[in-house]
């Protein structure tokens, strides 16, 4: 489990958090096949969608409880910060 810090709030089941958890032993084949699902109807095109920051958003979004949108709208740093450990998992 990895914890990442961020420095504007995410508003996560009614409360503000600064800090999340992304725990890859918790996602499911479905989860992925989902999200690489959401990722194309978004209009994605990437060869391997491994590779695309939306897939790795909207994974993101699954592993914390949020929708992509909301990861996508946080600072570039904080967005950065969810999305390489999400591309070091699906890459790794």
């Amino acid at each position: 489990m990895e914890t990442i810090k961020l420095s504007k709030p995410l508003m996560i089941k009614g409360e503000e958090t600064k800090e999340v958890k992304l725990d890859f032993n918790s996602l499911t084949g479905k989860q992925l096949i989902d999200a690489e699902r959401e990722a194309r109807l978004k209009g994605d095109q990437t060869p391997s969608v491994f590779l695309s920051m939306t897939f790795q958003a909207i994974v993101a979004g699954k592993l914390i409880g949020v929708l992509a949108d909301e990861i996508e709208d946080l600072p570039a740093t904080d967005f950065r910060n969810l999305v390489m450990p999400v591309a070091n998992f699906l890459l790794g």
